[in-house]
């Protein structure tokens, strides 16, 4: 059994010392979200893959949304992920820009 859906925009803002709850889970999904799969030591698996890095947006947002719900899936066990869209704004879009918006269910059996 799931929890209420919640909704998280991952922007690459962390707070990574004293997070707890739902502060927590969101540093961890931005942790997952920006690291290159490759880039962490001894971890080299770890986080997603940036072969969609300058290519056409319709490609880099279906690329990035099914690694990026791979990678949740099995790195941060304490969500279910519902779905991911992208903040769509002309100020993104000029600067290259995609932020996730990650829509979830906290699994029942664990506690925030």
């Amino acid at each position: 059994m799931l929890t209420n859906e919640l909704e998280i925009i991952l922007d690459g803002s962390t707070n990574i010392f004293g997070a707890i709850g739902l502060q927590n889970i969101h540093n961890c999904l931005n942790a997952i979200a920006s690291t290159r799969i490759g880039s962490v030591p001894l971890y080299r698996h770890f986080g997603t893959d940036w072969e969609w890095l300058d290519k056409p947006e319709p490609y880099a947002m279906a690329k990035y949304r099914a690694d990026l719900m791979e990678a949740i899936d099995k790195y941060e066990p304490r969500i279910k992920v519902i779905s991911i869209s992208f903040r769509r704004s002309t100020a993104d879009a000029f600067d290259g820009k995609l932020y996730p918006i990650v829509r979830f269910k906290i699994r029942e059996v664990v506690e925030i």
